[in-house]
């Protein structure tokens, strides 16, 4: 696992906002947002596509994520889990679409 949240691991925001509302407005408070996340990874992409390519892109899971997020034009769920340790094309159906489990490529969860 990239990222240990504890008892919040594998939840919806929902269900820790209602569980815990101080705790969960602190750390929204605290911490990059995804939206913002998210514009930081399409910054970084449109920098790096400005250069030669291909180009070799080597971060952790969530940013991986937000980059093909990006791509999708819209926020992949927490279902649409990305691999440590694996190649990830940036085309979002092309990820998703060769998924099997231990590929290296994106997994659903079951």
């Amino acid at each position: 696992m990239e990222t240990d949240a504890g008892e919040w691991t594998d939840r919806s925001f929902a269900e820790v906002r209602a569980e815990s509302p101080q705790a969960f407005a602190a750390f929204l408070a605290d911490g990059e947002s995804f939206a913002e996340q998210e514009a930081r990874v399409a910054a970084a992409l449109e920098e790096i596509e400005r250069g030669e390519l291909p180009a070799l892109i080597v971060c952790h899971g969530m940013v991986i994520r937000a980059a093909l997020s990006v791509r999708a034009h819209h926020w992949l769920s927490g279902s649409e889990r990305v691999p440590n340790g694996g190649l990830v094309p940036l085309d979002p159906i092309e990820a998703f679409a060769a998924a099997e489990p231990g590929s290296g490529a994106p997994t659903t969860p079951s």
